[in-house]
């Protein structure tokens, strides 16, 4: 096995190959302390050790394979994926720290998205734009309906939108 370098604030183990660009720990952000080298022996050592950090757990962040893994869930005990491989794909397993009193993993959150910045994202006032499902546009025109020869006064309160663009309602 190769050399490995593990953090000594979280206990993440990284191959050198990949660690030695990294002067934070890109889970944690603490400084690597002089790129300490360790082989796959001592590594197992080294976290028996570590009892400041034995409270962090495994995470799991896997996809739906309906939608490409466009939706997610993230959960602390695996999914058998024998049995349900043909539903869930695993995405990303990593230690966190585990819920908290209220049942929230914002934590682990936090730390997934160090590694997929677009994980459980917020939408930070972002609006959801109306669009005509014709041409595309989003610039439209709010009338009321009004009279109708087949509906008569039947739904003339209420609104409908027409495209400023193509002339369709919607």
């Amino acid at each position: 096995m190769g050399k490995k370098i593990i953090c000594e604030s979280c206990g993440t183990i990284f191959p050198f190959e990949k660690a030695k660009d990294f002067t934070v720990c890109p889970v944690c952000n603490v400084s690597f302390d002089d790129g300490e080298e360790t082989d796959a022996s001592a590594h197992d050592d080294t976290l028996k050790t570590k009892d400041e950090h034995s409270d962090c757990i495994t995470w799991y962040y896997y996809g739906y394979k309906s939608d490409n893994g466009k939706t997610a869930t993230l959960r602390d005990k695996a999914i058998d994926l024998t049995q349900y491989g043909d539903t869930f794909f695993l995405i990303k397993e990593f230690k966190a720290p585990p819920r908290d009193s209220n049942g929230s993993s914002d934590k682990a959150k936090e730390i997934l998205r160090k590694y997929i910045p677009d994980a459980f994202s917020e939408s930070k006032g972002k609006e959801t734009s109306v669009s005509c499902p014709w041409c595309g546009s989003t610039e439209y025109t709010l009338l009321n309906r009004g009279y109708s020869i087949w509906t008569g006064f039947l739904g003339s309160g209420k609104v409908k939108r027409v495209c400023n663009r193509c002339k369709k309602e919607f």
